[in-house]
């Protein structure tokens, strides 16, 4: 199986969640299993639930499988991937504005972040055929409403939305993790740090440096790391290097930048210094990933 480094991704950035839209939902239905792996990061929240067949599901050092009754959790510009495997596939996906998440509760004190900033394997997946049934009929549930669109369906999806959220939250595995009832506050902290994480993920410049971030959503260094790590479930640090080798990737694979050029454009001291970081990072050196790549490994 491929790596997760070593997939292309896409950024979506989902223009058309609003207020008034909070959410959209999209589906894929396919007869044959994928040939390989499709990555991107959203700049929403995602949940697929896999209605019909078989996926397959990779994050950062986390890959699992998923079939009919189980979906699984995408945290905002966390890089994933998938493919379909089975036969006759059908995967619905629902992406959220994460700001808007828990606009319909006017009593507040639930995590609604949970199910997506907790480590991979504390995300909630089904265990018993009662839940996959849950899973399986509130994605055909929403795909119905979305598809339909009869009165009143978006207030529908919505509360719908939530109730799946709340089943997870109910469900998941606690070993660790926040206790349950804490305060909706994860929502908040992700609007105080979103400045700079737009700016890490939607420029093609070198990310900001922490103090940087830290002054673009006006908080003092400190406070901004621990807001970051507590919302996003990863320090700023790791978060941009990610970001930082991805794209240095990217123009290696262009071949249109030197070594030289692609460090001082991704803020590495030099050549020697960016090719230790490649290797440590992606596990092969540049040349390496060039030749693989290029020989459609």
């Amino acid at each position: 199986m491929e790596a997760i480094n070593e997939i292309k991704m896409e950024k979506q950035t989902h223009p058309d969640l609003s207020v008034l839209s909070p959410f959209d939902l999209v589906f894929e239905y396919k007869t044959e299993p994928d040939p390989g792996f499709h990555g991107d990061s959203h700049y929403a929240l995602q949940i697929c639930m896999v209605l019909h067949g078989e996926a397959e599901m990779m994050l950062e050092n986390f890959n699992d499988t998923y079939t009919a009754g189980d979906l699984w959790w995408n945290m905002c510009w966390e890089p994933h991937a998938y493919r379909l495997s089975g036969r006759r596939n059908f995967v619905v996906a629902v992406n959220i504005d994460v700001e808007q998440l828990g606009s319909c509760s006017p009593f507040g004190g639930c995590n609604w972040l949970a199910p997506f900033v907790a480590k991979p394997q504390n995300r909630f997946k089904p265990s018993t055929p009662e839940e996959r049934q849950f899973i399986q009929n509130t994605g055909r549930r929403l795909f119905h409403l979305c598809h339909k669109k009869e009165n009143n369906w978006r207030i529908s999806a919505w509360l719908l939305i939530h109730e799946l959220l709340i089943f997870a939250i109910n469900r998941m595995n606690w070993n660790g993790l926040e206790p349950k009832g804490e305060t909706a506050e994860p929502v908040k902290n992700f609007s105080r740090i979103r400045m700079a994480l737009n700016k890490v993920w939607i420029s093609d410049a070198r990310p900001p440096s922490l103090s940087e971030a830290a002054k673009m959503c006006a908080l003092s260094p400190s406070r901004f790391s621990e807001l970051f790590r507590r919302t996003m479930g990863v320090s700023y640090g790791k978060f941009a290097i990610r970001v930082r080798m991805s794209n240095a990737a990217k123009d290696l694979l262009s071949g249109r930048f030197s070594l030289e050029e692609i460090s001082q454009k991704w803020g590495f001291f030099d050549s020697a210094h960016f090719c230790h970081s490649f290797k440590k990072f992606y596990r092969i050196s540049p040349s390496q990933f060039v030749s693989r790549k290029a020989g459609g490994v």
